[in-house]
């Protein structure tokens, strides 16, 4: 199969920047050609971002509908909440297929528009494969013991850098099953820690990926408090992310060759394709 051209949504982000090295690396060069053009906001002051020494050309979504696109081009994106289903729109407008990863948005909305389209496209709220197992296994135990946790108390925390305005993606998932297991388990009781000398002193997120971590604890127990469980995840960085979306974009290749169109995958359907 001819490599895959990347299109970065979100340069210069940190997580977009982050997937830019990640396909720039010698093992992953072979498969994936990024693009010299990218996308980015129209408030981006920027024109061009350069990552290892590779000159970027930034598009604002006021230029970009002239954007010409080679063949086997992917999109990837990692942007704002605000902003991610406008760049759906645009993707499904122009039948460009795409692995997002950006969370916060309005995902019935995205899948709709990609049916409709002639695009298909990976969307998850983590692109992370160990957490994306942990998730698998979670909606797993809640598929075959509905209802075998009621009567516990629950409670969730995460810890992502300052700069992340929305509730982890991650955390919602895993909080739905939850309550598929009978906890009292909500959305919108799951504890935020945004403050750099929380993360530090309570978290215990290391200072030096303050600007970039992913730290959640679940904790169950029993009402007299004589039995508790916890579970947690930790990242620190942002590699993690960026090798899923590559492996997504992979396996995107692969269903678009297969003629796949109007497709909606997750990460879940992303894992099941590497055994």
């Amino acid at each position: 199969m001819s490599a895959i051209h990347l299109l970065l949504s979100g340069l210069p982000g940190r997580m977009a920047n982050e997937v830019a090295l990640a396909a720039l690396e010698s093992a992953a060069a072979e498969r994936f050609t990024l693009l010299d053009v990218a996308l980015t906001g129209e408030v981006v002051n920027d024109a061009v971002h350069v990552v290892s020494g590779r000159e970027i050309q930034l598009r604002r979504p006021s230029t970009r509908e002239s954007l010409e696109l080679p063949p086997n081009t992917i999109a990837v994106d990692f942007t704002e909440p605000t902003a991610a289903l406008d760049n759906v729109r645009f993707f499904a407008s122009a039948g460009i297929p795409f692995v997002m990863g950006t969370t916060g948005f309005d995902r019935d909305e995205a899948v709709k528009l990609v049916q409709a389209s002639d695009a298909s496209a990976v969307i998850a709220p983590n692109m992370a494969i160990p957490i994306v197992l942990l998730q698998t296994a979670m909606a797993n135990l809640a598929d075959n013991f509905p209802g075998a946790m009621k009567g516990y108390g629950f409670h969730v925390v995460e810890s992502h850098q300052k700069g992340k305005k929305d509730t982890s993606g991650t955390a919602k998932a895993l909080v739905a099953d939850f309550a598929r297991l009978g906890l009292p388990a909500k959305v919108d009781e799951i504890e935020m820690i945004r403050e750099p000398e929380e993360q530090t002193s309570r978290m215990n997120v290391p200072a030096e990926h303050l600007a970039g971590h992913a730290y959640h604890y679940y904790d169950i127990k029993s009402s007299n408090g004589s039995v508790r469980l916890g579970l947690n995840h930790c990242v620190d960085g942002r590699r993690v992310y960026a090798e899923g979306a590559l492996v997504a974009a992979d396996f995107l290749a692969r269903r678009l060759a297969e003629g796949s169109r109007g497709e909606v995958f997750n990460m879940t359907d992303v894992l099941m394709d590497q055994g």
